[in-house]
């Protein structure tokens, strides 16, 4: 290995952890199974909302289908709600001027370039356990990069997440998580003309399908779509 390289993914590391140890949110409550998002049509297609202690899967396959639109509204809804995020910016493609104050007032970014930085990033994450929720968007990663996240990279990740309050978001081209507890695609199409209609408006136009869902009570699997 590259003695540089390796200084230089240490020192990276080192400063998430004193992001993290900074921008750490109190402890949660461990009562409630899901955390409501704010957006109806996802609210919905969750039952509630995102699993605490889960994984969320949300397919973006087509462009202009408001995967960013919907990244904006989960962190400035979750903001308003006085709970901490993280973004895991796979390909640093966030753009800060477009999410608000609010969002950009409980939020821990990290910029990755990336897949395998944006995974690293998770773990580390979920090692500490702490932070109500976290979005791992990777929808800009080349798809080959992808492809080389090892299955067990997932189930590692689910493995600490289930003892814990937090919910991880995962944003995608195409399926990764075969230990996702619900798999969602986006079915949206925005035109330039669409991009005139406020923010709340446009998360009421976005549209979702079900692709599978992990019953939490069996551990079985339901495949199905929904409006």
């Amino acid at each position: 290995m590259n003695i540089s390289s390796a200084v230089d993914r240490t020192s990276k590391i080192v400063e998430l952890r004193e992001l993290m140890a900074r921008h750490s949110a109190a402890p949660q409550t461990r009562g409630r199974a899901r955390l409501p998002t704010g957006i109806a049509p996802l609210d919905r297609a969750l039952e509630g909302g995102l699993w605490k202690g889960g994984m969320v899967e949300l397919l973006a396959p087509r462009r202009s289908s408001g995967s960013a639109s919907l990244v904006r509204g989960l962190l400035h809804e979750t903001a308003g709600q006085g709970l901490w995020s993280a973004l895991i910016d796979g390909a640093d493609s966030f753009d800060p001027q477009l999410a608000g104050d609010q969002a950009l007032s409980r939020l821990l970014w990290i910029r990755c370039h990336t897949a395998a930085e944006a995974m690293q990033s998770a773990d580390l994450l979920l090692r500490d356990g702490n932070l109500p929720f976290i979005c791992l968007d990777l929808c800009q990663n080349p798809p080959a990069h992808l492809r080389k996240i090892a299955s067990t990279s997932w189930y590692r990740l689910q493995r600490m997440i289930e003892p814990t309050s937090v919910a991880l978001l995962t944003l995608a081209p195409s399926p990764l998580i075969p230990c996702a507890d619900v798999r969602l695609e986006l079915q949206s199409v925005f035109s330039l003309a669409d991009l005139e209609e406020t923010p709340a408006d446009l998360l009421r136009a976005v549209k979702l399908e079900v692709r599978r869902r992990r019953h939490a009570e069996t551990g079985e699997e339901a495949f199905r779509r929904s409006a």
